[in-house]
């Protein structure tokens, strides 16, 4: 009788910066999901051990949680409040994979022949928030493409907008990994947890309870509102209610019109404290020590003269004939940059340095606020000549865009002073969902004082690249601010195409 050989995996191999090895011990269980699983502060790993394919990506996913996965921290990564225990977990699946599949295993065959049928249980319930869940966590294999085709079989809107989520997770693991940190087992030098690598996982996961949780409206001011007659919410039928929930969640064939008397009414209601009405949080500024030099400034131009000190154009003696042989400098109106620290803008300290270092002569500040705003969360980087030697770090959330953004209109030396505002567009306030009253805000004052808006660092230094030329830079807004635009006018919004961004 033959012996059926056994392929067990040896854990005590891996190592880690963040906790001591020892003895593993490992048991056997049938490739089903839910089956196999990890322990790493228990040391004990649970796996199938045949020679199967199948099996040996499993034991291969397993191992990648006992290298790079929290061993006994992830509560305190939860107490952070940055994203949700349902988030992290589904993301960190997707951070295990990714590097497994780097590794070269052949993680596309990891599903169980269940994914189908969840995606139409989960879109016949009309549960957007576990759709969103589950998309994520099945992200990067076979079983997110079945889970896709479950969905659309239902409601074919939904599976598109999961397709692109799934897509933007993994282009943010793609930018992670390009850091050669993703797999990190040093401690967080921010926050002082370890791994390292789980940062990632944590603002990827902030980014996805977004996608997840969009903005609702509150019951019971629904039920107040059919209380006094208004017409413009649910009436006996609940439709309305229903068709709105769907809006919010992401449909765009459902979706409800903001018009301009609904938003004066959020506006009124959070004048009178209504919590759950998206609000801004108090701006706290502090100007950190500017000891570096930044010469130059945005905006200012030289000009070929025929008179002057120093011939620094000596070849015009030769080629012009007016022999323009010096440099008459005309003085700039200096700049603005005011830039996102969020942790869906996936800023790293050089990238903020890179846009400063562009922006010289000019008043450069990143805001980021933590989830309770105890803390100052608008630090001036640059001003008056002057910039810092280091980035400070910041906590990850938005809370303050518009404040921060009007902060910066306030510092222009002039009318034409440009204002550049480094964003994806994705604002809301402290432990809140994106909302359009507040996207709206912030899209007021960039057309009301032509702020130049950009996605990201690369995008944001051709901008100012284009200032110091004496060039005005092209508008571009972001999709979904767009999107909140066309629902409280109406109206579709034109801007330039930088690229695709989701």
């Amino acid at each position: 009788m033959k012996t059926e050989v056994r392929h067990e995996p040896v854990p005590e191999m891996l190592g880690r910066k963040d906790a001591d090895n020892g003895q593993w011990t490992v048991d056997a269980c049938a490739p089903v999901r839910g089956n196999p699983y990890t322990d790493i502060a228990g040391r004990k790993m649970v796996v199938p051990v045949s020679q199967e394919e199948v099996d040996r990506v499993i034991r291969a996913h397993e191992m990648t949680h006992a290298r790079v996965s929290p061993v006994e921290t992830f509560p305190q990564w939860m107490s952070r409040g940055i994203a949700s225990e349902t988030a992290m977990r589904m993301v960190e699946e997707v951070r295990v994979n990714y590097l497994a599949r780097k590794a070269g295993f052949n993680i596309e065959i990891l599903k169980d022949g269940s994914e189908l049928a969840s995606g139409e249980q989960l879109a016949e319930r009309g549960d957007w928030s576990a759709c969103v869940y589950t998309a994520v966590g099945y992200s990067l294999g076979e079983a997110g493409k079945d889970f896709l085709t479950g969905v659309r079989r239902v409601n074919r809107e939904w599976g598109s907008l999961l397709r692109e989520i799934m897509k933007k997770v993994e282009k943010e693991m793609d930018k992670a990994f390009k850091t050669g940190k993703l797999a990190s087992t040093q401690a967080d030098p921010q926050s002082g947890l370890a791994p390292l690598g789980f940062a990632y996982t944590e603002r990827i996961a902030e980014l996805v309870d977004r996608y997840a949780n969009p903005p609702r409206p509150d019951e019971d001011e629904q039920d107040e509102a059919n209380e006094n007659g208004d017409s413009n919410d649910a009436g006996d039928n609940g439709k309305d209610g229903e068709e709105t929930k769907k809006a919010d969640a992401g449909n765009p064939s459902k979706k409800a019109p903001i018009n301009k008397e609904e938003i004066k009414k959020s506006q009124v209601a959070r004048s009178n404290g209504r919590s759950s009405v998206a609000q801004w949080a108090e701006l706290k500024v502090r100007k950190l020590p500017l000891t570096r030099h930044a010469p130059g400034g945005l905006g200012r131009k030289r000009k070929a003269m025929d008179m002057g000190r120093n011939p620094r154009r000596i070849g015009n003696a030769l080629v012009d004939p007016q022999r323009r042989i010096f440099d008459a400098s005309k003085k700039g109106n200096g700049g603005v940059v005011v830039i996102d620290g969020s942790g869906s803008m996936s800023l790293q300290t050089e990238d903020i340095v890179r846009i400063v270092e562009a922006s010289h002569g000019a008043t450069v500040a990143v805001y980021s606020a933590d989830t309770r705003n105890e803390k100052d969360n608008l630090f001036i980087l640059a001003q008056n000549g002057r910039m810092v030697t280091e980035v400070p770090p910041r906590s990850g959330g938005n809370g303050v865009d518009a404040p921060a953004l009007r902060w910066g209109i306030k510092q222009k030396k002039n009318s034409k002073t440009p204002v550049v505002f480094v964003t994806d567009g994705l604002v809301h306030g402290l432990n809140q969902g994106y909302d359009d009253l507040l996207a709206m805000d912030c899209i007021n004052e960039v057309l009301r004082h032509n702020v130049i808006v950009r996605p990201n660092v690369k995008e944001a230094v051709k901008a100012l690249e284009e200032i110091k030329s004496g060039r005005k830079p092209a508008r571009w807004i972001p999709n979904c601010w767009q999107g909140t635009w066309e629902r409280a006018t109406g109206k579709k919004m034109k801007s330039i195409r930088l690229s695709k961004y989701f």
